[in-house]
Formats: structure tokens, sequence, C-alpha cells
């Protein structure tokens, strides 16, 4: 139920709120695709609470609350150029069936990482008693893929509703979001595990393949 209230929540921030001098629009296709995927995303992990993130502080730097606020305004800015700046909102080019089609393969691969990594995936950067380094399935394929999978269902979100200027700004938003979550996260991690930390890293990017 917490991650249902959360999911509707962050809806309301993301496309209602954007929405209402266009209400109408709340309906549109696009609209209810990207409310289809925002709730994929937050229903196949973890719910984040006030708790955790307060007891969290020493390790996770509010990470969690950047992250969070840098994902609402790379969805916010989009949806908000398209339905006030775009003439034809119906349009379905091929560039916006790609972005669907990342879309979901970003709402797999990150069900896949939290899946995968079961009880030691946290909304906070934080290490558990009995926590393990894992280096296989998708964490073999990058480092933290699950930002890998948010990254793409943000960032195709732009290219659903054709806004090129909300593409660059949330590209903008998330790599500083993930560029500070990653730093604060390595460090714990690398303190946490040493040389086997190091070794698995030399190995492998951070969340893009072959490039960062």
């Amino acid at each position: 139920m917490k991650r249902l209230f959360l999911a509707f929540c962050s809806n309301i921030i993301m496309l209602v709120i954007p929405l209402v001098g266009n209400i109408e629009l709340l309906l549109h296709p696009k609209i209810l695709l990207l409310f289809t995927a925002s709730m994929l995303v937050w229903l196949t992990q973890p719910p984040v609470s006030a708790s955790e993130t307060k007891d969290q502080q020493t390790t996770d730097r509010h990470t969690v609350l950047l992250i969070l606020s840098m994902s609402a305004l790379s969805i916010i800015l989009p949806v908000a150029d398209w339905a006030y700046l775009t003439v034809n909102k119906d349009e379905w080019s091929s560039i916006q069936y790609i972005g669907a089609s990342f879309m979901f393969t970003g709402i797999v691969f990150r069900a896949w990482a939290v899946r995968y990594l079961g009880k030691y995936f946290t909304p906070t950067v934080q290490i558990q008693a009995d926590h393990q380094l894992i280096t296989s399935g998708p964490y073999q394929i990058v480092r933290h893929p699950s930002y890998t999978g948010a990254y793409l269902v943000i960032i195709s979100a732009a290219l659903v509703l054709h806004s090129w200027v909300g593409f660059v700004l949330a590209n903008v938003c998330m790599i500083t979001a993930y560029y500070f979550r990653i730093k604060q996260e390595e460090t714990v991690l690398k303190a946490h595990f040493g040389k086997a930390y190091h070794i698995y890293a030399s190995k492998t990017k951070r969340i893009i393949p072959f490039v960062w």
C-alpha cells in the first residue's frame, strides 16, 4: 500500500500539477503511457521512507532526496513543454516509438536489477550487517543497473513527448543526480569491500556500458 501511495503522489507532482492549465490532457495516450511507466517503476522497488532517510544521513548524505527531486523535475519539464508549447501533440514519429521502447526496456532492466540484488537493494545508501558484493546478472553489465534503468525511463519520457528541451534538461538533471549519488555510494562500498570493489570497478562502467 505504501508503494502505491508513493506512486500516486509522485504522479500528482509530475503529471497532474503541470497539466492543471490544460487538464484534459491527463487522459491523453502519451500521458497515460507515462503514468503507467511511473507506476511500474514505483511498484517494482522498495518504498522510500522519511525515517530511513533520516537514519541513513551519514552514509546517504540525502542523495535519495536529490535523485527524487531531479527525477521529478526531469518529467515535469518535458510535460510542460509538450502541454503548452507543442502544436501537434498527437504525433507519433519514429523517435517517439523508440522512446516508448527504451522506456519499457528501462523498466524491465531496473526491475531485474532490484530483484537480483534482493534485500541489499535499498532507496538510501547503506551497508547491511551481512552485505555481499553482487557482481553477476545485471551487475556484470554495469555497477549500478537500477540507475541505468531509471535513467532510460526518465529521458525516454521526453522522447515520447517529442520535447528536445526536456530531453536535454532531463539528461543534465539525472547525470548530475547520479554523479553525486554514485560518488557517495561508491565511497561507502569501497570502504566496506576494499580491494574487491576496486577490482570490480576496474572491470565495469557505472551506468552506461563502455561510456561511464
